[in-house]
Formats: structure tokens, sequence, C-alpha cells
């Protein structure tokens, strides 16, 4: 190639780059947006009017139509109301000017809608196909979840099939359920979000108080068939006591559901705890507390039922380890969920002063003790430093 076609191909290639640039837009979107909104319920070019609880709010079918399938259909579909210049709506009328709104100027206030008002949106955002606003309203309900919200935000996500706000409004009243049980506005929550509340293996409560709440929320809602739901409350995870002298008084229990109750406990240790599920945290340091159960038992006492399936020995006092070097003995770890029925999970050595780990299948602990077999000992906890976590690792 001469140095003329080098230097054509060279121009040419010059020119096909500087061809490709991206050429400079300017975007003008915040006053297109400006402009349409300002034609929202506006009577200027209007060509349809609608008729929301008696009110008459002027509309623009072409706009309607490219911003919703929904009236897409309506007015333009074939449809009475395609060929109506008055169209009567069923639905809240602010929750519907909201709608309009956003159809016209593409904004969205969430933060200006209270629970009640944003489940009415949300209707209509179901209603009218527009899933980013269902988004939108979804995410605003779930970052102002509260004690005296969760139910009615609870009934809202399941109604509209939002499966990550349930979820969350699941999660909130797991870890907040003595609280949100006992405020008014569990006694307003559906039968079938209450039950799907009951079901929880991850409902932090004690089941009476979970009872006393159901019997509440029966009361509240006279003439609802509650047999469903009471056979959601594990009666064998009351106490005899509050069994006789709570739940039979109430009425609402068969006696012979009741004697059941309390004959299980007796035949199994095998119960439906409802339980802590915190991978990875020491819920030994976080939620337990060692007492003497008297002057030879030592026990590691949780605040509430976990699910465990680790209990790593971190530390052994010198004291026991010199105790045990020349007699190398072992301990069973023991677990228990009301202290009657016990289990042995695994052993340690005490003479080994390396950090030893038992794994076994995850289960609900809410004791733990340590007992030496030979000498009958029950104290070994005085001496011993251990941790008690979920490891979702181990299969």
């Amino acid at each position: 190639m001469d140095s003329q076609e080098s230097s054509a191909t060279s121009s040419s290639a010059a020119k096909r780059h500087r061809s490709s640039k991206p050429k400079p837009v300017h975007v003008f979107g915040d006053q297109v947006l400006k402009d349409l909104g300002s034609l929202c319920m506006n009577e200027l070019y209007s060509d349809v009017t609608f008729f929301v609880e008696e009110h008459c709010l002027p509309a623009h079918r072409l706009i309607l139509a490219t911003r919703s399938e929904y009236f897409r259909a309506l007015l333009f579909g074939g449809m009475f109301e395609s060929t109506e210049q008055k169209v009567r709506l069923e639905a809240p009328l602010d929750a519907f000017k909201v709608i309009l709104g956003y159809l016209y100027s593409g904004t969205l206030a969430v933060s200006t809608l209270d629970v009640d008002a944003t489940s009415k949106v949300l209707g209509l955002a179901s209603l009218y196909i527009l899933p980013e606003v269902e988004l939108a309203l979804a995410k605003h309900l779930q970052n102002n979840l509260s004690i005296s919200n969760t139910c009615m935000i609870l009934d809202t996500a399941r109604k509209f099939n939002l499966a990550e706000l349930t979820m969350k409004c699941l999660k909130f009243m797991d870890k907040n359920a003595p609280q949100v049980l006992k405020h008014q506005s569990f006694d307003m929550l559906s039968k079938e979000s209450l039950e799907e509340v009951l079901r929880r293996d991850t409902l932090i409560e004690h089941e009476i108080n979970v009872f006393q709440s159901v019997l509440k929320w029966s009361r509240h809602n006279q003439g609802v068939d509650i047999k469903s739901v009471l056979s959601l409350v594990r009666l064998p995870l009351i106490s005899v006591e509050d069994l006789v002298r709570v739940v039979r008084p109430s009425g609402i229990v068969e006696s012979l559901k009741i004697l059941d109750a309390i004959e299980k406990p007796i035949i199994t240790s095998i119960l439906p705890y409802r339980a802590h599920v915190s991978p990875g945290v020491d819920v030994a340091f976080h939620l337990g507390s060692g007492f003497g159960v008297n002057q030879n038992e030592i026990v590691i006492k949780l605040s509430f039922w976990c699910i465990i399936n680790n209990i790593s020995i971190v530390g052994i006092q010198n004291t026991l380890y010199k105790l045990y070097t020349k007699n190398t003995s072992n301990c069973t770890v023991e677990v228990s969920c009301d202290m009657i029925h016990w289990d042995d999970v695994g052993n340690i050595a005490l003479s080994a002063p390396t950090q030893q780990d038992i794994r076994f299948a995850r289960r609900p602990v809410r004791f733990i003790r340590i007992v030496h077999p030979e000498s009958g000992r029950k104290d070994i906890l005085n001496d011993v430093l251990l941790k008690a976590i979920l490891n979702n690792t181990i299969p």
C-alpha cells in the first residue's frame, strides 16, 4: 500500500470515528412533565369527564390511554365507555386523584399518604395495572412498619399479593409479638392473616399470651368460625396451670383437647416450639444467663427458645483443666426445652485446651448444661465458656 492509499484510509477512518461519536441531545423532560401535569383535572382540551363519588373530574383520553392499559381498553377498546363523554367510575375519590396525578405528571408523593390512604391507592394501582406504583407504595409501607400499623399493612399486602411486603410484616410481628398481639389493631386482623401469623414457628411469644390474644380477637369478631384459628394455637406449650385456670374457663376449647394438651408433654419431648432463628448469633451470650438449679447444678437458660445446631467450647478454666489433664475425662453436653427432658448432643474433653465444636441436627433449645458422668457433677459451666449458634453451613 503506497503513502496516498494509506493517507486516504486514515482519513476515512477518522471520519467514521468522528461520525460515531454521540451527538449532544438536550432533554427538557422536567418541563414536559410540568406541562402535562398542569392538564391533570383541567378542562383545557379535555375530552372525557369521570364521575367519582359524585365529583366531576375532566381528563384527556389520549394521555390516559398512553399511560395505562386499563384506560386504553376502557376508552379505546370498543367498550361502552369508549363512546361516552361522561364515565362513572367506582373508586375512592382521593385515591383516584393520586392515580390521576401520577398518570399525568409521573410523580407520586408517597410520603403524604397514611396507611389507609396508601391501601386505597394500592387497590387502584392494582386495578389499573400500574406495577411501578404498587412497588413504590409497598416500599413506603415496608419502611414505615410500626406496632400500630403492621396488622393493617399485613392485610393490605396479602390482599394485593405483595409477597415481599407480606414477609416483612410477618418478620416484624415475629420480633415484636408481645406488643403487636396486645395492640388494639390486632383485633382488626382478618381471619386469614391471623392464621398465617399463628402458623409461624418464629413468632416470639409465650403460647399462653398467644391464646389470650386469639381469645380477645374472637370476642371482637363474633360470628366468625374460629375452629381453624384455634387449631393453630399450640396448646401443649401452655403450662398445666394456665390450661386449667385460663384456657378451660374461656369456654372456646373442648375439654378433650385440653386433656390431650396436658398429656402430650408427659409422653414426648418433641413439641412444636416457637423459636428464634438467628444464624451466626451466639444466643448463649446474647439471650442466655447462667443460674444455679441447686448447689451442684449450673444451667444456661435462654430468654426464649432458639434454633441451634452448634455448641462450641471456647474456654476452660485452668483449675478445671489441671484437674483433668492426668485423667482424661469427657463431659456430656446436654440440651433441653423444658428442664425435664434432657438430650445428649455430644462430648467434650476437659483435658483439651483448644476449642471444641459439637454439631448436631438443628433443634429448639432453651436450656444447656454440661455433666461429668463419672463424678455426677453438673456445675461444670462454672469453669467453661461456650457459644451456642445456628450454623447454616451445617447440613
